[in-house]
This record gives structure tokens, C-alpha cells and sequence, in this order.
């Protein structure tokens, strides 16, 4: 299945309000603060015309071997959108069974949040190192889920949207207020940090919305690889050109 700026931008006004859409250099209008990094890759797209995101996902192939081999597969153009406000986020369009899905990248992060500045050096080194040079926050569109969420939606599990009674609290490995929600399923379940230990990385969690007073105790890396491998089971190999 050939992905059409149009079919795209048609996908897209169900779930935001786009400006623009742009999948080369050129089409950048004035006025659009762009990050930097993401012109390089429009510009190597269209002398490619394949999509070059990979060259900032490469440092993280080692503890995500599904994206490497997602982006090796897929392979579509990315392109820029702008929405109504002007803000910018990179789409990485691709197809599962003939039909069209859209992951949405945000700019790198400037400045850690001020209510995260404390635990920050505790969250792993590359996963701070995506946020700041990759994306803040990598996710189905739609949905914004079944991706790394933006800092602004990570949340700690003590927040009422978990509902935690204290009966559930009290029987939990961790504390609720020191875990970190960062990665949301979309059946209502979480990949999370757990800051309890007095020092150190924090440790990786799963919270299930089904059984919220016996979260698992999980390899953070692998965890992670695993949910965004769900989604990218039945991509569509791409040979040929996506179309313009």
C-alpha cells in the first residue's frame, strides 16, 4: 500500500487540527521553529527518498532490537506535521494489513520539568538520552499510546487517575507516590520507573489496571521492547517508494 500526503493528512484531521504537512526541507515555511536534526532528516529523504529517521534511534538498537528492525521493514518517509498552534512533531506512517497507522514524535525536551528535576539522574541514562536528543515522548497518535508518553503525561501511580486504595498500597513492592507511570498499553495498563530504592537507577514495573495491588517486577529495557513489539507485529514490508 502506497501512503499518499493526502491519505495522511485525511487520517490525521479525525484526531488534530494540522497547519502543514511536509516531507522535504523545502516545503518548511518560514515562521515554523523546526528542530534542527529533523530538516537534516527531510533533507536526506528526499536525496534518499527513504525514510533516515534511523540515524537517531541507532544508539538505542541494543535495548530496543524491535525498533531496529521495525525501521529496517517499514521504511516509509517521515513527515512533519504542524498543527494548528504551530507546534511540530515528526509522523512515522506506516501499514499493518493494507491499513494505516501513524506514530507521532515530539521534540526533544529543552528543560527537564521542574516536579521530575529530583529523580532525573535516577532514570536510566539512555532512556533520559531519548528524550533529550531523540523525542520527548514516542506514540501511536491516536491514542498517545503504546510508546514512550510525553513527559508532561508521566505520572506517579499515588495519582487518583490509578485509584489505589490504600488496602492495595500497603500490599504493593513499592511505594505508589515514588513509581512513575511512562509508557501507557492502551487497555489501561503501565510501564513504569520505580523510584522506592533510597538510591540508584530506578527499576522497571508494570501496573495492571486489573490487578493494581500486585504490580510486576520487570527488566525495564525488555519490557519496553515488548509492548512497542506488539503493535509492529504485522507491519507491511516496504520495497518500493512511498508515494508524495
Amino acid at each position: 500500500m502506497m501512503i499518499s500526503k493526502q491519505l495522511v493528512w485525511d487520517a490525521l484531521s479525525r484526531f488534530v487540527k494540522p497547519s502543514l504537512l511536509a516531507q522535504t526541507a523545502a516545503e518548511l515555511p518560514s515562521g515554523i521553529a523546526v528542530p534542527p536534526q529533523w530538516v537534516a532528516i527531510l533533507q536526506a529523504q528526499q536525496a534518499s527518498g527513504r525514510m533516515e529517521a534511523s540515524a537517531g534511534w541507532d544508539d538505542f538498537s541494543a535495548q530496543l532490537p524491535t525498533m531496529a528492525a521495525f525501521f529496517h521493514k517499514q521504511a516509509r518517509p517521515l513527515l512533519l506535521l504542524a498543527d494548528a498552534d504551530h507546534a511540530v512533531s515528526l509522523l512515522y506512517p506506516f501499514t499493518a494489513g493494507g491499513e494505516l497507522y501513524l506514530y507521532r514524535g515530539h521534540p526533544p525536551l529543552s528543560a527537564v520539568p521542574e516536579r521530575f528535576q529530583s529523580v532525573w539522574p535516577r532514570i536510566p541514562q539512555q532512556f533520559r538520552d531519548f528524550y533529550t536528543a531523540v523525542h520527548n515522548g514516542w506514540a501511536f497518535l491516536s491514542a498517545n499510546s503504546m510508546g514512550p508518553l510525553p513527559v508532561e503525561d508521566w505520572a506517579c501511580l499515588s495519582d487518583d487517575r490509578f485509584d489505589i486504595d490504600d488496602g492495595s498500597a500497603a500490599g504493593m513492592p513499592a511505594d505508589p507516590g515514588k513509581v512513575i507511570a511512562v509508557f501507557h498499553n492502551g487497555g489501561g495498563d503501565y510501564l513504569c520507573l520505580d523510584f522506592s530504592a533510597p538510591d540508584g537507577v530506578a527499576t522497571g514495573l508494570i501496573w495492571w489496571h486489573d490487578d493494581p495491588g500486585h504490580p510486576d517486577v520487570v527488566n525495564f529495557w525488555a519490557a519496553l521492547d515488548a509492548w512497542i513489539g506488539v503493535f509492529f507485529e504485522d507491519v507491511d514490508n516496504v520495497q518500493a517508494r512511498a508515494a508524495v
